[in-house]
């Protein structure tokens, strides 16, 4: 049987697990899978019984579905021999049945016989690492284990792909089973990452934290000179921290400990939680910082200017990383919420290029990139592009822009924006009668 595992050439640096357990399983009963990145044109033109693509965000079902099309012509039934799962099969299968021929599989593999094949719950298999060899892309990180110990989450936040694509919280599997299996078959690994979405709420979460501890990623932990590491990759939840699991975690070698603050309405909860961590030692820490959902550019700039009060308080590292929200059945990431402008997005955009995507902890860097005030941040993020990533360079311009801005009245703001955002989209403006308004819009056309 010829079986040919598909990535579609996503921008992840993450290896795709989902086809990495289905190569495992296939191994177990004697099958030995092709596995490829893209479409790759000397797979196209071979024949093969079955084709497993993986799908990723929403926002790359386009692209997936490419995928899906080049590789059509390559069995005998695309219907029934490309079989596509994964995120976005899941949460949009009607866009892949619409836009493409294919077998769709919505859901994690947690069941026997999903595939068709007879098989036990793919999700039990540990993954293949081997294929990994047979592509050129370099995964990050890439002497890892790769582990899941619960599935779902207590959680039921609207903004969150987890309760449809995994419904039910509860344990998974044990940890030090998973390790032992994949030393066996692949050797010990350096890292540990654990993809669990919210391990906290388990109700031995202690035992687990210890178990993480024995099986030799405690602070300091060094494996052929040189330290390894375990990370929470899709974050702790800050409301389960207490003193006992933040001195459990502060004995792991986690780095950094990922947490998140969506929400501006779980500020004090937030601090409360930073404070037990710091108290703990833990000194490096990596916040989330959703925005463009249902808060206001005023929150996204308050949660901002907490991470870097509490980084002077308490003496640690609170390296925000900003998320934009799209909602997950969007297949692009145009999508701006009511209380935002395109300019705004835009903005921050501008700001993270610049700063490779995260904010600095440090006081006077994120004054400097965001502002010493909300008033300020809004007139940072509203400059044109080039102001914005070479402040030093156009010193007068933005002087003279700035000038032109603070003559709007809320009104004309508000036009100014909708003006922004056509020039954007390429819509024609035509001739602006306001001359204040034409005034500022010439430092963006020119």
């Amino acid at each position: 049987m010829k079986v040919l595992l598909v990535e579609p050439n996503y921008r992840s640096t993450f290896p795709p697990l989902g086809l990495l357990r289905i190569s495992s399983y296939l191994k177990s009963v004697g099958i030995s899978p092709t596995f490829v990145r893209g479409m790759d044109k000397v797979c196209q033109s071979d024949h093969w019984d079955q084709i497993y693509i993986s799908s990723l965000f929403t926002y790359e079902l386009p692209r997936t579905v490419k995928t899906i099309n080049f590789y059509q012509r390559s069995v005998n039934n695309p219907e029934i021999n490309i079989i596509v799962g994964g995120v976005g099969a899941t949460l949009l299968p009607n866009y892949l049945a619409e836009n493409s021929t294919c077998r769709i599989i919505t859901g994690p593999l947690c069941n026997p016989d999903m595939l068709g094949l007879g098989e036990p719950p793919i999700a039990n298999f540990i993954p293949d690492y081997e294929i990994l060899k047979m592509v050129s892309k370099h995964y990050v990180p890439d002497d890892a284990y790769f582990v899941r110990i619960s599935t779902g989450c207590v959680r039921n936040c609207s903004f969150c792909a987890v309760p449809v694509l995994e419904p039910n919280f509860g344990y998974l599997q044990n940890l030090t089973d998973q390790m032992t299996a994949i030393d066996e078959s692949y050797g010990i690994k350096h890292d540990l990452i654990i993809l669990d979405n919210n391990i906290l709420a388990l109700n031995n979460a202690a035992e687990v934290l210890q178990e993480i501890k024995r099986v030799g990623f405690y602070k300091g932990s060094v494996l052929n000179g040189r330290k390894r590491f375990v990370d929470f990759n899709q974050g702790l939840d800050i409301r389960f921290i207490t003193p006992s699991i933040a001195k459990l975690l502060s004995e792991l070698a986690v780095r950094p400990v990922r947490i998140a603050f969506d929400n501006i309405s779980i500020e004090n909860r937030y601090k409360k939680g930073i404070k037990i961590l710091a108290e703990n030692g833990i000194t490096n820490i990596m916040t989330y910082v959703m925005y463009n959902f249902n808060d206001s550019p005023e929150d996204f700039y308050r949660r901002l200017q907490v991470n870097a009060e509490l980084s002077e308080t308490y003496g640690v590292r609170i390296t925000g990383f900003p998320m934009r929200y799209c909602p997950i059945a969007d297949v692009d990431r145009h999508y701006i919420s009511p209380k935002w402008n395109w300019r705004y997005l835009r903005g921050i955009q501008c700001i993270l290029n610049a700063t490779h995507g995260i904010v600095s902890p440090n006081p006077e860097f994120f004054r400097l990139s965001f502002g010493n005030s909300y008033d300020e941040f809004s007139k940072i993020v509203s400059m044109p592009d080039e102001y914005i990533l070479y402040r030093s360079k156009h010193r007068e311009e933005i002087n003279a822009w700035n000038e032109s801005f603070s003559n709007l009245n809320d009104e004309q703001k508000g036009t100014f924006y909708k003006l922004l955002e056509d020039l954007h989209n390429h819509d024609l403006v035509g001739e602006i009668e306001d001359e204040k308004l034409s005034e500022i819009i010439q430092f963006y056309i020119s």
